[in-house]
């Protein structure tokens, strides 16, 4: 992958996250992301060559709003447990 893509990716990941989230909280709605950014792909770009790069960096962007949506609501709830816990 090349630097702009990798540096647009990491760039994007660490946005906001709360449209994003609204679909890792619905059953499937991970997966339903995915399928739409392959209709997009397939869509929009019909003769281009880094179909395969894009879908992965899009993957990788998804992983990463994930995994910092996951981290944000466990400080949440620690924060939730030392407040209510003492």
């Amino acid at each position: 992958m090349n630097e702009h893509l990798h540096d647009a990716i990491r760039t994007l990941s660490k946005g906001d996250t709360r449209f994003a989230e609204s679909f890792f909280r619905r059953p499937g709605g991970r997966r339903y992301l995915e399928n739409i950014s392959l209709i997009l792909l397939h869509t929009l770009l019909p003769n281009a060559t880094e179909k395969e790069a894009m879908y992965q960096g899009f993957v990788q962007v998804l992983d990463n709003m994930e995994e910092r949506i996951l981290h944000q609501l466990k400080g949440e709830e620690i924060v939730e447990e030392a407040l209510h816990g003492s």
